[in-house]
């Protein structure tokens, strides 16, 4: 008699499939409610949905803790500061189960200046004052990561090397959702290790 594994059937993958999107669902309200707050450097926050094999993240920071300015780019070395982190953060995975390695199979990186710097180009060309406001805007970065994570146990202890990578951020919350349980943590340069 062959056993059936009753997580992989077809319907309770779409219940899980649902499960994630409701939780995701949900993330984004408390994400466009956490919008509402201040801008501040020194803090970031990392979302999570695991289901299956795959764990779906969003990184979310102001451009100063992992660039050191909010404004596009301007010298060169700004500019190489910037391909370095968007290279770091599309190719290096977010987070890490002890002993083993998830890879990254999609990434994406968003940085609001390079949006907002060339639509006060386009908009805003005869008035001198916009170039100056720019310096006085806050600017966030979004990086969104698929991680395959098969063969690995995501359960249990998990890092980051974010903190260790970008110093500036002095504090990272963590929220996940998995197909059975939802949590939080707070890390920070002395404990960058979170329990799902």
């Amino acid at each position: 008699m062959t056993s059936r594994n009753p997580l992989l059937s077809p319907t309770s993958t779409n219940s899980l499939s649902l499960a994630i999107g409701l939780c995701w669902c949900a993330l984004a309200t408390t994400s466009a409610a956490n919008e509402q707050q201040p801008h501040q450097h020194g803090h970031a926050r990392l979302q999570m949905a695991v289901g299956n094999n795959n764990v779906d993240l969003i990184l979310t920071s102001p451009a100063f803790n992992l660039l050191g300015f909010e404004h596009e780019p301007r010298t060169g070395q700004q500019k190489q500061t910037l391909e370095n982190a968007r290279q770091w953060l599309t190719t290096q995975a977010l987070i890490a189960p002890d002993g083993s390695n998830c890879t990254v199979k999609s990434a994406s990186m968003s940085f609001g200046a390079e949006a907002t710097e060339q639509d006060r180009h386009d908009h805003d060309h005869d008035h001198e004052e916009s170039h100056n406001e720019a310096n006085d805007e806050h600017s966030n970065i979004e990086v969104s990561q698929v991680l395959d994570c098969a063969g690995t146990d995501i359960s249990g202890q998990l890092t980051t090397p974010l903190i260790a990578q970008f110093p500036e951020i002095q504090e990272l919350n963590v929220e996940w959702v998995t197909n059975s349980r939802q949590g939080s943590a707070k890390l920070s340069s002395s404990d960058s290790r979170f329990r799902l």
